[in-house]
């Protein structure tokens, strides 16, 4: 007798139809395995890739119980209608003072966040001093941040500012790094730069050859308000109109804390071998005056090491 032409009953039919299944199912299995994949590539990439345009409320340890309204932030001084999207830790408490930093321009005697130096420094000094905030383009190992001073404008034991700069920082999570906060609207985008401060003063130095002998030098270094990171220049300096010049390559200068009284130029110069001195005498062999006489200096910016 024939077999029916229907499939019920059929063990070789059954068996067909459960691997047909298994491999669909085996299928889903493995496409919901490579979407979970392809999800946590996608986060990694968005918590590990640079956002310089994009700011991202900070969570900060307050004593403050009101609410953070994570509304649009447009004026800093209308916080009323714009509340910050920053929470700003008590500053008056002892634990937050050791983690404050003393302004190092001349004449300031301003305790700050050092996050907050940059803010600081474009809406009380910038229009005083008269030195802008410079954006190094990237990539900032190959760029040179320039800036000259006049001799005879230097005056003794005073740091005189002569150049502030910004430089892109990548590879940094956006929810850990250290930022620029309260940052004007126009300069939000410098929220996660790296900012490098240029000083130079005229002082008094016994150099190795006249131990016995102070003479006049000047000194040039190097500040920045990041803490925890140090960062690598080679800096030259070269009178104007002059084949001479002078190079170094040395390490950035932490910001003292607000504990810590500011140590003068004349001091540590003498430890310190991140400075470039230079005496004065060899500047009065060039042919030009001391009036008349300008440095120009470079700056190339060689790397970042955390401290």
């Amino acid at each position: 007798m024939p077999p029916p032409s229907s499939s019920k009953g059929n063990p070789m039919s059954l068996d067909a139809d459960s691997l047909a299944g298994s491999s669909k199912s085996t299928r889903r299995q493995r496409q919901k395995e490579k979407h979970l994949k392809r999800l946590e590539n996608t986060q990694h990439t968005l918590f590990t890739k640079h956002f310089s345009n994009y700011r991202l409320p900070v969570s900060v340890a307050s004593e403050d119980f009101n609410m953070v309204q994570l509304s649009r932030y447009d004026s800093i001084t209308d916080r009323e209608r714009h509340p910050p999207l920053f929470v700003i830790p008590d500053q008056n408490s002892q634990w937050a003072r050791l983690k404050m930093i003393s302004c190092p321009c001349h004449g300031c005697s301003s305790t700050l966040d050092p996050n907050g130096w940059l803010s600081h420094y474009l809406n009380v000094h910038i229009r005083r001093l008269g030195v802008p905030f410079v954006d190094v383009p990237f990539p900032v190992e190959k760029q040179t941040l320039r800036a000259s001073c006049k001799v005879s404008c230097l005056d003794y034991d005073v740091n005189t500012l002569l150049g502030v700069y910004g430089y892109q920082r990548l590879g940094l999570n956006p929810l850990k790094c250290q930022r620029n906060t309260l940052l004007p609207k126009e300069y939000r985008k410098y929220s996660q730069h790296g900012v490098l401060l240029l000083f130079a003063c005229r002082t008094r130095h016994g150099l190795l050859w006249h131990r016995k002998q102070m003479d006049d030098v000047i000194a040039i270094w190097v500040v920045t308000p990041m803490q925890g990171v140090t960062v690598s220049l080679r800096c030259v300096v070269q009178p104007a109109r002059s084949t001479r010049y002078y190079s170094k390559r040395l390490q950035s200068r932490l910001l003292p804390t607000s504990g810590v009284k500011a140590t003068p130029c004349r001091d540590f110069i003498k430890t310190d071998c991140n400075v470039v001195v230079i005496s004065c005498q060899d500047l009065l062999q060039m042919p030009q005056s001391e009036d008349q006489q300008v440095l120009n200096v470079e700056l190339h910016v060689m790397g970042e090491q955390r401290n």
